[in-house]
């Protein structure tokens, strides 16, 4: 008898672990469709709904996870769970400023600035209280672990006193990245005043696709200045051939006077990314574990297109996270 038992309590066991694994290994299925009789009208890939009326889907499938992403600010899919705005969501990027020199001829003023970018140099880690000189002196000359691309010859840097050049920069490269600007300013003849350099209005403009332009000033950049020639006043704000950017809509780096000594000063701005996402992107939680649903509305009270997604996922944990998107170009009019 107590074999008897002993073999039903196994068998039923058995029969019962089958059941949880199916249920554990059971592939997730969704779709989610709209309910025309919600519509204004669907031209193509496109459902026209009226403002301040509800829009409804049906959906179908066993997926244990959905939620709602409408494409309005601040629930957009493209933005969920991610720190930068994805590159294809741009147009174009720019940088843009004004540059200015003075000096007393093109021949004491070529050359003597140069402007390249870095997507893995740290930035200048010292200021004029806590001096970092050693350490900071030793990263802009390490051309082996930092790599830079020079853009000097894109930016087609005036020579001439007194003439202002409107510069932009291709930054599409620069999206995504931790960008860090070095301007070098360096000089090789002293017989003569050595050369003023202003730098104005500098600032990235991002062209989003459906948005307004955005631009990140030089501000935001927070600027550092660095005297590689000079440890006991690398960090200085002031004086002869040192960079002042008091004002970050003006920045300048200040002349020398004949028979000075010769500069070699940098002007680096902190890594920074230029397309980061201001707040994170949320869904609407339409369908949990306890909440079974197969449909769900949703209203619009301002006109435009939506790219709304419904995001649904599966809790079985052998099914490798599985997951399905369904997108939908939603169009809200009068």
């Amino acid at each position: 008898m107590k074999t008897f038992n002993f073999i039903l309590y196994l068998s039923l066991f058995a029969l019962l672990f089958s059941s949880c694994d199916n249920a554990l290994t059971e592939k997730m299925l969704f779709e989610a469709t709209v309910d025309t009789a919600t519509t204004d009208t669907i031209i193509k890939d496109t459902v026209f709904v009226k403002k301040g009326m509800p829009l409804s889907f049906k959906f179908s499938g066993n997926a244990q996870f959905i939620s709602y992403f409408s494409g309005e600010p601040g629930y957009e899919y493209f933005y969920y769970n991610t720190s930068v705005i994805p590159v294809s969501q741009f147009d174009s990027c720019f940088l843009k400023f004004d540059l200015t020199p003075v000096g007393i001829d093109s021949v004491h003023i070529a050359n003597t600035l140069s402007l390249a970018v870095s997507d893995n140099f740290p930035g200048l880690f010292g200021i004029a209280s806590t001096p970092a000189f050693s350490k900071d002196s030793a990263n802009i000359l390490n051309m082996k672990d930092y790599s830079w691309t020079d853009l000097t010859a894109q930016c087609g840097f005036p020579a001439t006193n007194g003439l202002k050049k409107s510069v932009k920069v291709n930054a599409m490269n620069m999206l995504s990245k931790n960008v860090c600007l070095k301007f070098r300013y360096k000089t090789a003849l002293n017989d003569t005043v050595q050369p003023k350099w202003t730098i104005a209005n500098l600032k990235f403009v991002r062209y989003q696709k459906g948005k307004t332009p955005v631009e990140i000033l030089a501000s935001g950049l927070t600027f550092k200045q660095f005297d590689i020639l000079n440890p006991a006043i690398a960090y200085a704000v002031a004086g002869a051939g040192v960079w002042s950017k008091s004002n970050p809509v003006n920045i300048f780096i200040n002349s020398s006077l004949s028979r000075s000594s010769l500069n070699e000063d940098y002007l680096i701005s902190t890594p920074t990314i230029i397309n980061p996402v201001s707040t994170p992107s949320t869904g609407a939680l339409v369908k949990n574990l306890s909440v079974d649903v197969k449909a769900y509305s949703y209203t619009y009270m301002t006109k435009g297109v939506y790219y709304a997604t419904f995001s649904a996922t599966s809790a079985n944990y052998m099914d490798n996270g599985q997951y399905k998107q369904v997108n939908f170009i939603i169009k809200v009019i009068d």
